[in-house]
């Protein structure tokens, strides 16, 4: 019989056997060791708090010292002699990707709040499609919330529907001659559509808000976006239209262009019709049709580049679409579609995925359909895991 917490220092430091670190594997999955095992781990943690690729390190060192725990993993087939882990098929698999990700600090609150993505507890209801109707919550101006559906028909904004189309026609405050301002707010899985009080249409990715005066007091129409949206701005040329995101700014007299700027990430315009100016703290470009601007967190420098109009358009056709995709860009749309934090191990970036897919199929449906191409593991944390997340790997 082994030592538990002797064989845990050992794996940690790399010097385990095979034969020990199964043994290891084996005893995690079995719940009467697992409290024991995770205050090694949760001491692990508190010793490591400066290390900065804690996942990535302990992942790369197990998968290459232990490549059997690389296989049970992935799920790829075992070429090695039978072994203490062939026989504990089939829940393995799930040991060995919990431990593999638990000790690497992937459980590691810290490491969390530092992460891009947002970890967010997943029901099964968030395992199965998206797709649902049309759901947006609208704040007032006293912070009062209103959900909107499809029925909806308030002071504040009312749904409305056309042979193409439907969304939320936004009203005006009578006899208001100061801003009131009012934020609509799209949750993961839902896309909305609003028309604004000046005619102006809005479409509202997931996980998007978009914050604006209900009756544009001003000189301009300026609205605060974040996260993605498609809009068909009116014409008004004495009152420009002005979209604030993250370190740029946007200005349109009357025009259709998508904007997507989720907190984080880098800030992007793409132009259909008309004509753009997109401007940061010190830089001043103008688009033109068919055009992408390119905006880096924190920088001020703007790139300009054709678009690919079609990626752009697939959101509002409910898909996904991806164009010499990495990793990294794969794990965002669908963490912001679904709802789940998504991890990325591995060179993200040497990934380039083309493809589209619907946003009908559940998330186990368009995993699958990653991981036939060849190019992509994946690993789903089994239900007994704290929280439901995805790791994406090559």
């Amino acid at each position: 019989m082994y030592d538990k917490k002797e064989i845990f220092e050992k794996y940690l430091a790399g010097t385990c056997t095979p034969e020990q670190a199964a043994w290891l594997v084996a005893l995690f999955a079995d719940e009467s060791f697992r409290e024991e095992l995770e205050m090694y781990m949760d001491a692990a943690m508190d010793d490591r708090l400066e290390e900065e690729d804690i996942i990535e390190e302990l992942y790369t060192q197990s998968k290459n010292q232990y490549p059997i725990l690389e296989s049970l993993l992935t799920g790829e087939e075992i070429k090695t002699k039978p072994s203490i882990l062939i026989r504990l098929w089939p829940w393995a698999a799930a040991a060995a990707a919990l431990l593999i990700l638990y000790v690497g600090g992937y459980q590691y609150k810290a490491y969390e709040e530092a992460s891009s993505t947002t970890a967010v507890t997943v029901t099964n209801k968030h395992m199965e499609s998206a797709k649902v109707e049309s759901l947006m919550t609208l704040t007032l101006p006293n912070g009062e919330k209103i959900e909107l559906t499809d029925s909806s028909k308030t002071q504040y904004a009312a749904a409305k529907k056309t042979n193409e189309d439907s969304f939320f026609e936004i009203k005006k405050f009578e006899n208001a001659s100061e801003p009131m301002v009012q934020e609509i707010n799209v949750p993961r899985g839902k896309t909305g559509a609003i028309v604004l009080t000046d005619g102006t249409k809005v479409w509202l990715n997931t996980g998007t808000k978009l914050r604006y005066d209900a009756n544009f007091v001003g000189s301009e129409r300026v609205v605060y976006l974040e996260g993605e949206a498609y809009f068909e701005v009116s014409h008004n040329k004495q009152k420009p239209f002005v979209v604030v995101s993250n370190d740029q700014k946007i200005k349109v007299l009357g025009t259709h262009f998508n904007a997507k700027a989720y907190a984080s990430n880098r800030t992007t315009t793409t132009l259909m019709e008309g004509s753009v100016a997109v401007s940061t703290a010190s830089k001043v470009r103008i688009l033109t049709p068919g055009e992408c601007s390119v905006v880096d967190p924190g920088k001020t420098n703007i790139d300009v580049s054709p678009a690919l109009l079609s990626n752009v358009n697939a959101w509002r056709n409910n898909e996904f679409s991806f164009f010499n995709a990495g990793l990294e860009e794969i794990g965002a749309e669908l963490s912001h579609w679904y709802g789940i934090d998504v991890r990325v191990l591995g060179q993200a970036d040497e990934l380039g995925f083309t493809g589209v897919i619907s946003k009908e199929k559940t998330l186990e449906e368009v995993l699958s359909i990653l991981r036939r191409t060849g190019q992509i593991k994946y690993q789903i944390t089994p239900w007994g895991a704290k929280e439901r997340r995805v790791i994406l790997m090559m």
